[in-house]
């Protein structure tokens, strides 16, 4: 007779292994298998290969940087496995971790490699069954057993739990699979798009901007209608536009804004914390004791000296010009410039250099306390494929480690209770 497993999961990521060590320690039989030749190649990459495993604040400030229908759907699972507990596990199986100021956790060793390897051990301890270069074809159910099909095997489970990733990097192996197995369920997909996103801008920044970062600004993004989205923190310019944590942050917003149709353009304030009266201010007290500088030397305390002689161009004014010839219009236009700096109109948000895909699985078709399919007895899902997408700072790997957790839990609950 053919072998019948518990619970086979799809995906060895960050909620598909703890989905499988969670199920195989309350004693299923359980089978993962992985499309690429080793696990947890997008935790691999994370964070610059140091892992921003999650975030040291309590539950509920976690929950609240989700939006509403994220953090709803998300309340059970973050309380039924906290970041405490996920840290608490990876402490005893050698993996010390410590808290930015920011409140992202990382581990001591900055190697992604220890957090991957601290999982592994953890599914091979209990048990379970892990197969990598195993690309799954196609899922199916009959009466009460799901067909899983592979290459090279035709498998059986009395439960699936898909942990597939969403769209981004899709050299990571995320390559939308899961999205076309829950759509043969009869799921619905909400439609996907980059979050997390750098923005590619034209006109492209010069190269000598490259790598220059801006720090502690505000982002703007400005359409039509005004600011549509906008985020404090840092800016870093690229080959292709910007990227750095503001730009990742408001990225989704504009994605969707340029789907209707409107350009969208962005826009740096150098001095958030200023208004412009109070810059104006600064500015004059500054100039006071420096009338003999040349404005761009002046600038070059304010901005990054590589786009000082942009931030002058923009504001219209000669960059030999001395500050004792700056004359009071010349300032003004400075200080719109200082508080709105045009950087370029965004052309494009590729979806594949998302860190995460928004979109995905609809919230209202997925039990929020199991994480099972309210259509299909049997399938579970969890992590990216979901339609969660939160900000960065390890929010959206926390959601995958506890939603894959309930996930496991419960597929292997369901197969108890059949016995």
């Amino acid at each position: 007779m053919k072998r019948i497993r518990d619970v086979i999961v799809i995906g060895g990521g960050a909620a598909g292994m703890i989905a499988a060590w969670r199920a195989a320690s309350l004693n299923a039989d359980v089978l993962l298998l992985e499309k690429n030749k080793k696990l947890g190649i997008k935790i691999l990459i994370s964070g610059g290969g140091k892992c921003n495993i999650t975030n040291g604040s309590d539950m509920q400030t976690m929950l609240q940087q989700f939006e509403k229908q994220e953090s709803r759907f998300l309340k059970f699972a973050f309380h039924t496995f906290t970041n405490t507990q996920l840290l608490s596990l990876l402490h005893h199986h050698g993996v010390e971790t410590y808290v930015r100021e920011n409140g992202k956790v990382f581990p001591v060793s900055h190697n992604a490699k220890d957090v991957v390897d601290a999982f592994a051990t953890l599914m091979v301890s209990t048990g379970v069954e892990i197969q990598c270069n195993s690309p799954v074809k196609k899922i199916s159910k009959e009466q009460n057993y799901f067909t899983v099909e592979t290459p090279t095997q035709t498998l059986l489970s009395q439960s699936v739990i898909i942990a597939t990733g969403g769209l981004s990097y899709k050299k990571t192996g995320t390559t939308g699979d899961g999205y076309e197995w829950v759509k043969h369920f009869g799921h619905t997909i909400v439609p996907l798009r980059p979050a997390l996103a750098p923005l590619y801008l034209t006109p492209v920044p010069s190269p000598h901007w490259q790598g220059t970062p801006i720090r502690d600004c505000t982002l703007y993004a400005v359409s039509k209608d005004g600011i549509v989205a906008q985020w404090n923190g840092d800016v870093l310019f690229t080959h292709f536009g910007i990227s750095g944590p503001s730009a990742l942050e408001v990225s989704k917003k504009v994605f969707i804004v340029m789907e209707s149709g409107q350009q969208v353009s962005m826009h740096v304030d150098f001095f958030p914390e200023l208004q412009h009266e109070q810059l104006e201010r600064k500015l004059i007290s500054d100039i006071s004791g420096n009338t003999n500088k040349q404005i761009t030397t002046f600038i070059g305390q304010y901005v990054p000296e590589r786009i000082v002689e942009y931030v002058v161009s923009q504001a219209q004014i000669d960059s030999n010009t001395k500050l004792h010839q700056l004359k009071k219009e010349a300032r003004k236009r400075l200080i719109h410039v200082l508080k709105s700096c045009f950087i370029g109109k965004v052309r494009d948000i590729p979806l594949d250099r998302g860190e995460v895909t928004a979109g995905g699985v609809a919230l209202h078709e997925i039990n929020p306390t199991t994480m099972e399919s309210k259509l299909v007895k049997g399938l579970f899902l969890c992590g990216e494929i979901l339609d969660i997408a939160g900000p960065v700072g390890g929010y959206n790997l926390q959601a995958a480690f506890s939603t894959g957790y309930v996930a496991g839990e419960n597929a292997a609950k369901l197969f108890s209770s059949s016995l």
